[in-house]
């Protein structure tokens, strides 16, 4: 069967211009699944302005709803494109949270939850007759086939900018699924159980990377956390240093040790990346972050002296928010400042899946409001409050 995974690939809202998104692997892991079982598969981008006429036929519709503020257009297509395909399916991260919305809305065939690859196959070898909401957990064993990386264009593979800032062509991948942690503004999905690959898989991706795309100068890792499993991370680790490959990580304060930051360093590691979110001991109580502010002091001065880049994220705006804790963020920045090389600041935005979206007191706004790039709009409080908070971001900023 011809089955096209229809992505909407947005950009609107992106800050720097010349920056690629990350290539949604989750979509080209399922991708890469179907053709193993020996469909026809196609990956179609497209944005606002692509008329309907230019969508391929197919067999199968999949829309890939990858966030909440592409849902709107996907919602106006589907009128347009029911005579594209016999059956129309959705998947990816809006989908989930929103599986039965999504259904009556774009009025499908099926909607898949949760991870697709073993769903989806499931689905497809008993001959698509399965209506409603699928239902898949987090995927145990990841040894599957590599994303069909090959199914876009190569200029949304390489990403510029990347890997400490300073790449031209890095490529990203996964080396682990999933999170144990509770913090109340992420929106992950395959919350409380984390899968990892194994090493030798992740061997072979790498050499297939660099034989497939011999221009890649460094590795995204975008596992949530990829230092959780100490033995995982110096494995993987040593992976890198035998290609010789720059690369980033994503990390927490509190799975960092001297075994972990003494792999990094040895390794090629450009950066890794770590989420304060805050200098306020109550804003990360409040958020269920799960460490002490105090515990970023010594694991900092560790890297520095290891060598290994910092970039920190912060998110401004969280509930509880004011004067103080915005104060108590600019004093912890003066402290730590030459421990850390980079800062992305973000506003708060209650995204869709997340623990803090479900709080009643949160105003809720149209699915185009759902971006981490939108600095304007009042999630919480009065308007008074929301005047404090634009005045204290501008101070962080």
């Amino acid at each position: 069967m011809k089955i096209v995974f229809l992505y909407y690939y947005y950009k609107e809202k992106i800050k720097s211009k010349n920056r690629v998104e990350f290539p949604p692997l989750g979509m080209l892991y399922v991708c890469a699944t179907l053709e193993a079982i020996g469909q026809d598969v196609e990956v179609f981008y497209f944005d606002e302005n692509t008329p309907s006429i230019e969508f391929p036929k197919a067999d199968i519709y999949a829309y890939s709803i990858s966030s909440s503020v592409s849902y709107p257009l996907y919602i106006s297509l589907a009128p347009q494109l029911r005579d594209n395909a016999t059956l129309h399916i959705a998947g990816n991260t809006h989908a989930t949270i929103f599986p039965k919305q999504v259904m009556d809305e774009m009025n499908l065939d099926a909607v898949f939850c949760g991870a697709g690859e073993e769903t989806i196959t499931r689905w497809i070898k008993g001959g698509c007759r399965e209506r409603g909401i699928i239902v898949g957990g987090l995927l145990e064993n990841l040894d599957i086939p590599f994303p069909a990386r090959h199914l876009i264009p190569d200029k949304y593979i390489y990403m510029e900018n990347r890997v400490g800032g300073k790449s031209k062509k890095s490529i990203s991948m996964i080396s682990s699924r999933g999170c144990v942690f509770n913090c109340k503004f992420c929106a992950i999905q395959n919350r409380g159980k984390v899968a990892f690959r194994s090493l030798n898989d992740i061997d072979r991706e790498v050499n297939f990377i660099l034989r497939q795309y011999p221009q890649c100068d460094g590795i995204t890792l975008l596992d949530e956390t990829f230092t959780l499993n100490a033995m995982h991370a110096v494995g993987v680790s040593e992976i890198f240093n035998k290609y010789k490959l720059r690369w980033e990580c994503n990390s927490r304060i509190d799975t960092l040790n001297k075994t972990i930051i003494n792999a990094l360093s040895e390794s090629y590691c450009a950066e890794i990346r770590i989420g304060i979110e805050t200098g306020s001991q109550k804003l990360l109580n409040s958020m269920k972050k799960g460490f002490l502010i105090e515990q970023t002091y010594e694991t900092f001065k560790a890297l520095k002296r290891a060598g290994v880049q910092v970039k920190i994220y912060l998110m401004h705006g969280y509930p509880g928010e004011d004067m103080s804790t915005t104060s108590e963020t600019i004093r912890f920045l003066h402290k730590m400042r030459k421990y850390i090389d980079r800062i992305s600041l973000y506003r708060f935005t209650p995204l869709p899946g997340s623990p803090i979206y479900e709080e009643t007191f949160l105003n809720k706004q149209e699915w185009s409001e759902y971006s981490i790039y939108n600095d304007n709009v009042r999630w919480w409080g009065t308007k008074k409050e929301q005047e404090v908070l634009n005045t204290s971001y501008q101070m962080l900023k």
